[in-house]
């Protein structure tokens, strides 16, 4: 948790959201390591004495960058699993929704990767904490598809981690793949990919297919 001189809940939240958001604009651009607390709260529209009300250093606000795009991640893979009971329609709508979600998300989501090294032991800790819960909700998904027949694989876990890894490719290989392919291309094969992982039968995946294009 990082320490703050506020109380109010609701503003913390929203002055971080700001802070982090200001801080991706220089990191993008300049790294981490060589961003400065200053430039950082210009880059927020908040005074360098404000700042410091929410943040003590500046590797709380690396710590707080993970955090919030985990989070918002976490929220779309929540949302789209609870609209559907069929683990096969959980499975390619979570991925049709996280691949959307991680488009404006690309340059965040590949900071994050980049930079967790950079965090903190106590804060390395939480972000791989909550990393492995990402993981454990597909491993769950796919155990209960496992245990309706719907899937097939002998290892959930790691299928688990594959998928996961999968739904990355936008912010890790969309560099070199989107000039040359469009969304849906590429949306299309990853769905495949993801359907192949936990053994979806031949049948089962025309029916995706039908239902995704």
């Amino acid at each position: 948790m990082v320490k703050t001189k506020i109380k109010d809940p609701e503003l913390i939240s929203k002055r971080q959201r700001q802070i982090c958001a200001g801080a991706m604009n220089v990191f993008k651009n300049k790294g981490f390591h060589a961003t400065s607390i200053r430039e950082i709260a210009k880059a927020s529209r908040i005074s360098l004495g404000s700042l410091y009300d929410y943040i003590e250093k500046k590797e709380d606000i690396l710590f707080l960058v993970h955090k919030q795009i985990l989070h918002d991640l976490y929220a779309v893979l929540d949302e789209s699993i609870k609209k559907y009971d069929d683990p096969v329609a959980q499975l390619i709508h979570a991925a049709r929704e996280l691949f959307y979600s991680s488009m404006p998300l690309k340059d965040e989501v590949l900071f994050i990767y980049t930079e967790t090294k950079s965090l903190e032991r106590k804060y390395l800790h939480e972000v791989l904490q909550r990393e492995s819960e990402f993981v454990g909700r597909f491993e769950a998904l796919i155990r209960d598809g496992l245990a309706k027949g719907v899937f097939s694989c002998p290892n959930p876990e790691i299928a688990a981690n594959l998928v996961a890894y999968l739904l990355a490719v936008v912010p890790l290989r969309g560099w070199n793949i989107l000039p040359r392919h469009s969304q849906e291309d590429l949306l299309e094969h990853l769905l495949g990919l993801v359907l192949h992982c936990v053994g979806v039968s031949p049948e089962a995946a025309g029916e995706a297919r039908e239902g995704w294009q």
